[in-house]
């Protein structure tokens, strides 16, 4: 007859041996033992130190560094039994419940890990939610996190044939409203719905070509709707038809180049009209250049060269083509200086007006203009009061004037404010 052996194989569970003596203290062994196993859960896993109220049948995995009655018994169960630590030694595949973390971990004949998934290859997989035939993996939360394992991240969605789809839907309330990706073909599709039933390609990228179409873009060479995307090709009608597009300057204060993008070429279309902020004022006539083409000369509304100081780089310049040259318009210009203030248009007119108090009862006061005109302006001037018969302007010239303030005698007045204007031409 074989030897029967003291401890079974898989959980070393002490058997009773023939004609052993107190039978009972084998048998309650065996049953402590399963007490523990069967079900087998721990309160954790993290404590490093025995706790100090652990009741009898608490059960803990021992980490590794754990101290105290624990020291090295890393990977080990520890039970609490009549007042002492017990440690029983698992087995490869033994499986653990771990109750303050809600996890369950199997022992690798090492360590204690979480398992692996039990088979290769899943039907479905619902996170927070349920998978069904065909949404086979479903999450439901806040945010979904797909990050690089050490250095990129890929993420491929493939499709069977080119007239399948492989795309990104976007839904509200479980309604299409955006869907980006390969839709029925090969080219890249941006649609747009806002019922979910009618779509519209708002961006179509040509998968041989590159080329975009799609009503995010213009439809005809000369399609000026606002909110489409300007498409190389069309944008020298599309600037033809809408008038004051602002393009880049460079070359010099005198000698203007102008980049509209378009390619325009000579002859250039009458009526085109563009606007520019140049970095320097013109010290004299000029020419503009568009998009490298030659240049053509630049005049004023009266069709007079331009002026120095025409173009202004405070603020845009208007340049409008007509018949081989540029028509240039620019906002009023308007300021002050320590005689009195001034106004300026494109079209030459310019204004000045000033208070000056009379300064001698016996001969004209002068007034410098605060800009000079280009030829003698008509000046005027006003004094008001009991005492005052009027004021007048005398010896007019494109830089200054004489004023008086007259009593009713007909003598000067001395001391006396004068409202003064002159209008004229400034080129």
């Amino acid at each position: 007859m074989p030897t029967l052996p003291e401890n079974s194989a898989r959980l070393s569970l002490p058997y009773i041996q023939p004609a052993q003596a107190q039978k009972h203290v084998t048998h309650n062994e065996a049953l402590r033992v399963l007490d523990v196993l069967v079900q087998l859960s721990v309160a954790s896993r993290t404590l490093t130190l025995p706790p100090l109220a652990a009741l009898n049948g608490s059960c803990y995995l021992v980490p590794a560094g754990a101290g105290g009655e624990w020291a090295g018994q890393a990977g080990q169960i520890a039970l609490r039994d009549g007042g002492a630590w017990d440690f029983l030694s698992p087995v490869a595949g033994w499986l653990a419940m771990v109750l303050d973390e809600s996890r369950l971990l199997f022992f690798d004949g090492t360590d204690w890990r979480l398992p692996d998934v039990l088979a290769p290859v899943m039907d479905s997989l619902g996170i927070r939610t349920s998978a069904d035939a065909t949404n086979r993996l479903a999450v439901a939360g806040d945010a979904s996190l797909f990050t690089h394992d050490g250095t990129g991240h890929q993420m491929k969605i493939n499709k069977a044939a080119t007239g399948q789809t492989a795309s990104l839907l976007f839904q509200s309330d479980w309604s299409g409203r955006a869907e980006m990706g390969l839709a029925g073909n090969d080219d890249f599709t941006i649609k747009l719905s806002a019922d979910g039933t009618t779509w519209h390609d708002a961006l179509r990228l040509d998968a041989g070509s590159g080329l975009a179409s799609g009503m995010a873009v213009t439809q005809t060479p000369g399609d000026t709707t606002p909110g489409r995307l300007l498409k190389v090709g069309d944008s020298a009608a599309v600037l033809a038809a809408t008038p004051l597009l602002r393009v880049p300057v460079g070359g010099s204060a005198n000698a203007l180049a102008l980049t509209s993008g378009a390619g325009f070429a000579a002859p250039l279309p009458d009526g085109l009209e563009l606007r520019f902020r140049a970095t320097l004022a013109n010290t004299g006539a000029a020419t503009l250049a568009l998009d490298a083409g030659p240049a053509l000369p630049c005049v004023t509304p009266t069709g007079a060269a331009l002026p120095a100081g025409f173009i202004r780089p405070e603020c845009d310049t208007r340049a409008r083509h007509h018949a081989g040259q540029w028509v240039l318009e620019r906002a009023p210009e308007t300021g002050s200086t320590a005689q009195g203030q001034f106004e300026r248009l494109s079209n030459g007119v310019q204004r000045v007006w000033a208070t000056r108090p009379t300064q001698s009862s016996s001969a004209p006061t002068s007034w410098t203009f605060p800009l000079p005109f280009a030829s003698v302006p008509h000046a005027a001037a006003s004094a008001q009061g009991a005492d005052f018969h009027g004021a007048t302007i005398s010896s007019p010239t494109p830089a200054n004037c004489q004023f008086d303030a007259w009593t009713s005698a007909g003598a000067r007045a001395n001391g006396v404010n004068v409202a003064l204007s002159a209008v004229g031409r400034w080129y």
